[in-house]
This record gives C-alpha cells, structure tokens and sequence, in this order.
C-alpha cells in the first residue's frame, strides 16, 4: 500500500512536469516543424523572460539530441543554448530583416 503510495506520488510529479512542458511551452516538434519547413519561412521564438529571438535562416538553429535543448546562434557569433520550457510561442512569417534580439 505504501510503494503503490509512493510509486503514484512520483508518478504524478513526473507526469506534471510534463504538463507543465507541453501545456505552456513549445515542444520539440513543434519547432523542428518550423525549422524544416520548405520553402523556410523565418520564425519569432517568443521566451518566458520577455526576449524574442527572429530566425531568419535554418542554420541559425541547432536542435540538440534528447528534445529538451535548442541552441541559436546570434548576429555577432555568439551561441545561446535555450531549455524548451522557456519558449513560450512560435511566430510564423515576417521578412526576417531584424536579425536576433
């Protein structure tokens, strides 16, 4: 009765963790989807601390091995390794002129 108790605790918290990803941040796919598309449209990644980065080309996005990571590479050379829970939305469209935030 106890290990049912315990076995179901954690099973609950894990299972919130994982509404609390795919209920209010992007998931891998949906990304991937937005990167691969062809012809590529540029895309607005929207963060949970208010930034906003613009990707204007595929190559300026790495989706890293394991589905909880993204990389993206900034104007000035410089790469910024995001969690997927901090993603909040994806906009599609735009001419993409604005570089990164």
């Amino acid at each position: 009765m106890i290990a049912d108790t315990i076995a179901f605790t954690v099973q609950s918290c894990l299972d919130f963790g994982a509404l609390l990803r795919d209920g209010f941040g992007m998931t891998f796919d949906q990304i991937r989807v937005a990167k691969e598309q062809a012809p590529f449209r540029p895309f607005t990644l929207f963060l949970s601390d208010q930034r906003q980065f613009q990707i204007t080309h595929p190559d300026f996005l790495w989706l890293i091995p394991g589905g909880r990571t993204i990389a993206l590479a900034h104007d000035d050379g410089a790469v910024e390794i995001l969690d997927l829970v901090r993603i909040t939305s994806l906009k599609s469209g735009g001419n993409g002129a604005d570089g990164h935030d």
